[in-house]
């Protein structure tokens, strides 16, 4: 029966096809129908043409024929059982036929499919494809019949979508449906539903389906509403972001694999969802507005919302469209340095902290985009733009000097860009010299583009050569400049991935040929890092060999330095066999050599040749410059102690160059010859030999040696270097002999001396005190070191340190006679110190802590020797200073961050132990003695909890453990509080003391440490209360007379209470006590003397303490302002998604709460402020200042709850309403007495100023100091109503009652003019100044407010805020 409809139908005759139609029955027709589709009987859509041919007379049989095949037909599609040609074409036949159906027919076929969705029957989505069809068909009705009534067509088209959208969703058909609804046509608003509803169903999708669901949302996307998709899509990827951030890592989970699982399908379902954006952005460019629009909607919320992976990853994968690049990287380099003052504001602030609890980190963030494999992919793989982030992230290291902009002159390798960031973080060249790690916003910019570099080049193997290339191309351009940033870029990447610079082989030797161009220090950077790679590739070594020994010999001197210093480095680094294992490597050095090695063949005769080689061409520096003879030196030492089997050349050399200069018989003295250590041109006198530094390196490798050898017990030496070696210790005995009893004339440089830095003579002779200045204290080292403490030892070196003090003495004498003019002398510091730190250390603490019997007597000599222990304690703080400043130090072992922390920890706890054990000198003679040794070991301590909190924070209980002297490293709180706690005590010392003049500066410094130890402390424990109570208590009980000390103090308990509470309070208390100790500006008001604060004085209320809480109080406003800009941003967010709920309301009425209650506490203070009688100057004009701020800062409130209203997301609080009260009754009144204040104080100046004059000269005196004064200070400002027409009667009087003698003086002077009289009448115009304003009446007298502060007895009116 099927074949003859079939058959019938492709003849045209549709009668006979209804003919047969009509002996067909339903159930049958059904059957033939599925025959055909579903078990391949025939083509089915043959059938149904014919179906649909025979039953188009319109007839309701017809109709219902037509009816049951559309049902058929999309039950049949849905079951998703037929092949796709078939499916499509059916479909197609279907769509061609629905014109035809009847308004029922289509009623009852789209409540067909509202059925199938309600009941999830929606599964291959093939039969949806006509619903969109039968929806326009249903529009284009006039009327349609439902139910009991009829509708117009387009109204039950909207019907029927509102009730597919109305239903709910199965997971599986949430695709299909997307898919449907961007055919269908719909209005904006009914648009914005379905899209709503899509979004709304993200979360219970499998993340499988997601990116298909986004990829149909972006095609939707192109009928409106662009917007809503891109921020539907990115709140719910910030959403899954933040969850998988709040994941714990050690959080136990009965499936592990399955939450790995689900992490790496997230992140492989962002790089898909990423690309889908990116392509539909290219597209339809309107897209991506709409999502720069929504980044900059949210740059004053977190920056979370900016910067979380998903965000970033989009972004940056935006930013390869031209278009929007520069917009992108704009945006994207402040919201990242947005984020950082964010998190340095809350940091500072304990309240801030309260009040907004979310911080974004931006380093994980940004690090967790890289590590996304599919993200990571897609960005590396488009021109590396993830580099470009670094640019736009370090650019702002040195504002001023980079230019980040793109423009024009747009590089066409992103990367290219990216690299010039390392340079632009180093601009600043105090980063070369500078220990202090800089914390900024910026730098830490700067930290987070280092390691973005670093970890691409890590993880994705496709840009690691083009990083290595643009690297050695910025090394080399930037020749001049710090490139600091790119050697610890380069010195990573070596030992992360050797073999991938081996590959790039002839690049390295390229950039090495420009090594004598570089600077020194960037020269000797870059050999450290690459220096690993010698050892895997011969060609590289023996090419860096030839290029070294060509920059030894250049006529250039940086060039022979960067030589010599190639050369150091690999005698430190290839070592002979047979050698002792260094202990005086530095850790860095010898991971990388472990890293290496195993990879490496190791020819120990290689490097014997190598190494006797590289000495035979240092044997020719020692006639080069001074500079380069002093780095060669001061390498050899450390070339020893890393490669012991030097012992022999090192000796030969250093000996064969001194006896150039050593007089070798004994009855003469000095011992050596000066004049061969100086060099002239014309009248020019040069240090032509460093023999302090040759005598220095002497002494140091021979106590190396005297170590080895006690190690291996003398075994297997070679005889040469025992020959060597006892001719120097020889030499150097000889030389303590003859430099002990020769006398200052021996030099030439007794009293009668010339030092004159004028003439070639005084520089000679100045030159020798140096040179033999040094030798003492070389000497004195090597006594110290090699005569264990014995009697003769130490006598030696008193006599030593004797003749130095007689030539220093000698020094200082004749600076101060040829000071220079007027009788001015000029100070003569002592040259920087030859003393090794491992000396000066080892020494202090013989002085200070060796207790043995056998030493006492001995050491006796050096202890009582007060000149001696200063000096020691002078260079211990130049070593530390050095530190301090440079990181690094001079002398061996100045460079290994791992010994100078050893060091440095040993020196503070010897610091902390003397000045603890010496604070209180018993004795009267002791006293002097005791406060400069006590003095310096105090300013000592200081520096080292400075180093170790800025270079050694990462070892922080360590080296505090050492300092205290204590084993216990489980507890950090407690370990800080323990040196607190004795730091305490030592203040209370000192402040308990009788004594007439107090140590302030030992106070400060006590204070300074407790400060910086307190940053350590954890905010919220016991311990940190503790001590800022006992400041506080401090700050209440003690008088300090000494100013830096009260302001330091206060400065101190301010800070510390921010970080517990608001401190607005505390500034509350100050200002009621300044104006207890300064007055009122009404002298009739007797204000009560009553203080908090017994450091409270006249004499530092103004202006010291004044100023510091007027900052403090800006500073606060500025908090407060950043809290109620991020507040709005949050509310108007929050509005915008509509979906606020009671808890946050809650919250969002407790933090309002807060600034309402700060800013009323604020009020109070400045009440307070205001009526104090503060000096007119820097004092008045930051008052004004800060209450300008404090109006701004009212102002932004009151715009705030504006926003509120008008986006009807809130109303005004009554805690809002009673600040403004408050405001109006205690603040403003006594704003406009102050301003009269001023006006009136600068007049009475102004006067006091032309009395003093002649009267021919009163005029010009008091213009031109009117002038200078700037008297009215209201000129720019609008003056209220109250302001503008208020007269001071009792100044009118005293100007009218004065007129009579102004007349008499003007008729004895003659020609003299009279002289006005100040008249307090403020108004705008002056025409009008002596009128009455209408409905006002003159006053009798100036009612000045009341003064109602706390403290006044006059009035008194207490503001209570709760």
């Amino acid at each position: 029966m099927d074949k003859k409809l079939v058959n019938t139908a492709n003849e045209g005759d549709a009668q006979k096809v209804a003919e047969l139609l009509q002996t067909i029955s339903e159930d049958e027709l059904v059957h033939l129908i599925q025959g055909r589709a579903l078990r391949g009987k025939g083509d089915p859509v043959d059938l149904v043409r014919a179906v649909l041919l025979g039953s188009s007379d319109g007839s309701s049989k017809s109709n219902k024929i037509r009816i049951q095949v559309y049902k058929l037909c999309v039950q049949l599609l849905e079951k998703n059982e037929m092949q796709n040609k078939l499916a499509s074409d059916l479909v197609g036949l279907l769509m061609l036929q629905a014109d035809s159906l009847t308004g029922p027919a289509l009623v009852e076929i789209a409540n067909q499919f509202s059925d199938l969705v309600k009941n999830g029957q929606i599964q291959s989505g093939r039969g949806l494809e006509l619903l969109p069809k039968i929806m326009s068909s249903i529009a284009a009705e006039e009327t349609v019949v439902y139910g009991d009534g009829s509708m117009k067509g387009t109204e039950y088209k909207s019907h029927i979508q509102n009730s597919l959208c109305a239903c709910k969703w199965s997971s599986k058909s949430v695709i299909h449906l997307a898919a449907m609804f961007k055919d269908v046509q719909m209005s904006l608003d009914e648009l914005k539903f379905v899209m709503d509803k899509i979004i709304r169903l993200f979360k219970d999708t499998d993340l499988q389906d997601l990116p298909a669901l986004i990829y149909q949302l972006l095609l939707l996307s192109t009928k409106g509403h662009k917007r809503l998709v891109i921020e539907g899509i990115i709140n719910f990827y910030v959403e899954q972001d933040k969850q998988q951030h709040g994941r714990s890592e050690n959080e136990l989970s009965e499936d592990l694999m399955s939450d790995e699982t689900d992490i790496e399908v997230l992140r492989h379902t962002e790089g898909t969802i990423i690309l889908h954006i990116s392509f539909a952005v290219k597209q339809d460019q309107e897209l991506g507005r709409e999502f720069i629009k929504l980044l900059k909607s949210n740059q004053m919320r977190s920056a979370a919302q900016v910067l979380s992976p998903f965000n970033f990853a989009l972004a940056l994968c935006l930013a390869r469209i031209h278009r929007f690049e520069d917009q992108i990287y704009d945006l994207i380099k402040t919201m990242i340095l947005k984020s950082f003052k964010d998190g340095e504001k809350q940091s500072s602030s304990q309240w801030v902290r309260e009040i907004v609890q979310d911080t974004c980190h931006v380093e994980e963030f940004a690090l967790e985009t890289i590590k996304n494999r599919e993200s990571a992919q897609i960005l590396i793989t488009g021109n590396h733009h993830l580099h470009v982030l670094a640019l736009f992230i370090v650019v702002n290291m040195d504002g001023g000097l980079c230019d980040t902009r793109l423009g024009s002159s747009r590089i066409s390798n992103v990367l290219t860009l990216f690299i010039v960031v390392i340079w632009m973080g180093s601009c600043d060249t105090r980063l070369e010299t500078s220990a202090v790690p800089q914390t900024g916003p910026t730098h830490l910019a700067c930290q987070l583009g280092s390691q973005i570099l670093l970890n691409t080049f890590k993880q994705h193997e496709m840009v690691r050569a083009e990083i290595l290339d643009q690297i050695f191309n910025r090394v080399v351009t930037k020749a001049t400049t710090p490139v600091s940033h790119y050697m610890e870029l380069l010195s990573s990447a070596v030992l992360s991935a050797p073999q991938i610079l081996l590959e790039s082989t002839p690049k390295v030797r390229e950039m090495l040929d420009y090594l004598s161009f570089l600077s020194p220090v960037s020269a000797e950077a870059l050999l450290m890092a690459i220096h690993p790679l010698l050892k895997l590739s011969l060609t590289l070594k023996d090419s860096l060999i030839l290029i070294l020994r060509k920059a030894m010999f250049s006529r250039q001197l940086d060039a022979r330095k960067i030589g010599l210093q190639g050369f150091l480095l690999i005698l430190k680094h290839f070592k002979v066999l047979g050698g002792l294992p260094s202990s005086q490597s530095s850790q860095q050095f010898s991971s990388s050599q472990v890293q290496v090695d195993i990879h490496a063949r190791y020819n120990p005769a290689s490097n014997e040749a190598l190494c006797l080689e590289i000495m035979g061409n240092l044997r020719r520096v020692l006639s080069q410059q001074v500079d380069v003879r002093l780095i060669l030196y001061q390498g050899l030492y450390d070339a020893l102690c890393r490669n012991t089997q030097l012992q022999g050349p090192v000796l030969d050399l250093l000996k064969t160059q001194f006896k150039k200069y050593y007089e070798p018989s004994e009855d003469v003295n000095p011992p050596y010859k000066l004049d061969l250590c100086i060099s002239a041109q014309g009248d020019q006198v040069f240090l032509a030999e460093p023999l302090a530094h040759l005598i220095c390196c002497i002494q140091l490798c021979l106590i190396k040696i005297m170590d080895i050898r006690r190690q291996t017990n003398g075994d297997e030496e070679e005889e040469d270097v025992t020959r060597s070696h006892s001719e120097l210790e020889d030499i150097m005995e000889s030389l303590v002999k003859r430099m002990i009893t020769s006398e200052m004339e021996d030099f030439e440089l007794d009293k009668s001396a010339d030092f004159s830095p004028t003439n070639s003579v005084g520089v000679k002779n100045k030159l020798f005190a140096i040179l033999v200045m040094g030798t003492y204290e070389v000497l004195i080292e090597y006594i110290f070191r090699t005569g264990q403490n014995s009697d003769t030892s130490c006598g030696e070196i008193l006599q030593l340190f004797g003749n130095y003090t007689k030539l220093y003495d000698i020094l200082k004498e004749k600076s101060n006679q040829t000071g220079g003019k007027k009788g001015k002398t000029t100070s003569v510091k002592p040259p920087q110190s030859l003393m090794s730190i491992n000396c000066v250390s080892t020494l202090l603490e013989t002085l200070i802590m060796d207790s043995a019997p056998s030493n006492k007597e001995n050491l006796s000599g050096l202890r009582e020797d007060t000149g001696f222990y200063t000096h020691v304690l002078n260079i211990a703080h130049q070593k530390v200073h050095q530190i301090q400043e440079k990181g690094r130090c001079d002398g061996p072992e100045g460079k290994e961050k791992s010994k100078l922390m050893k060091y440095v920890c040993q020196l503070g706890r010897l610091f902390l132990k003397y000045y603890t054990e010496n604070q209180k000198t018993g004795e009267e003679g002791r006293r002097d003695r005791g406060k400069v040794l006590t003095g310096l070991c105090l300013e000592g301590l200081t520096s080292v909890i400075t180093i170790i909190l800025q270079q050694f924070s990462n070892q922080l209980m360590q080296c505090l453990c050492d300092i205290a002297d204590t084993d216990n490293q489980t507890d950090k709180q407690e370990v800080i509080y323990g040196i607190v706690k004795k730091c305490q005590r030592l203040t209370i010392n000192i402040l308990s003391s009788t004594e007439e003049g107090k140590h302030w500066k030992e106070v400060a410094s006590l204070l300074n440490i407790i400060h910086q130890l307190c940053k350590q402390m954890t905010h919220t424990s016991d311990q940190y209360d503790k001590v800022t109570n006992w400041i506080l208590k401090l700050c209440q009980e003690q008088e300090i007379d000494d100013l830096p000390t009260c302001k330091l103090m206060l400065s101190t308990l301010i800070d510390m209470t921010q970080q517990m509470k608001s401190c607005s309070p505390l500034l509350r208390e100050l200002s009621q006590d300044i104006h207890s100790q300064l007055g009122d500006i009404d002298q009739e008001v007797e204000v009560e003397d009553r203080t908090h604060f017994a450091l409270l004085t006249p004499r530092s209320a103004a202006p010291m303490v004044v100023l510091l809480v007027l900052n403090h109080m800006d500073r606060d406003l500025d908090d407060t302002e950043w809290v109620v800009n991020r507040l709005k941003a949050d509310i108007l967010a929050e509005s915008a998604l509509e979906d606020d709920n009671g808890v946050d309301l809650t919250q969002r009425e407790g933090r309002e709460k807060s600034v309402c209650t700060r800013l009323c506490v604020i009020v109070t203070a400045f009440h307070e402020l205001v009526q104090s009688a503060i000096p007119v100057g820097s004092c008045a004009e930051v008052m004004i200042k800060v209450v300008t701020r404090l109006f701004t800062t009212i102002t932004l409130l009151v715009k705030f709850y504006l926003s509120l209203y008008s986006s009807k997301a809130g109303h005004i609080s009554g805690r809002f309403e009673k600040l403004i009260k408050l405001i109006g009754t205690t603040l403003t009144p006594y704003v406009y007495s102050m301003i009269t204040y001023i006006q009136t104080t600068e007049n009475e100046q102004i006067q006091q100023t032309m009395e003093k004059g002649k009267k021919d000269k009163k005029k010009k005196t008091a213009a031109a100091k009117a002038g200078s004064a700037k008297v009215n200070l209201m000129e720019h400002m609008k003056h209220s109503t109250s302001r503008d027409f208020r007269i001071n009667v009792a100044a009118l009087q005293e100007a009218s009652g004065s007129d009579e003698e102004e007349d008499e003086e003007e008729e004895e002077e003659g020609d003299e003019t009279q002289e006005e009289q100040p008249m307090e009448i403020v108004s705008d115009e002056e025409t009008d100044e002596n009128q009455e304003p209408p409905n006002k009446k003159v006053c009798k007298e100036t009612e000045e407010p009341s003064k109602k502060g706390k403290l006044s007895t006059k009035g008194k009116k207490n503001v209570k805020v709760t």
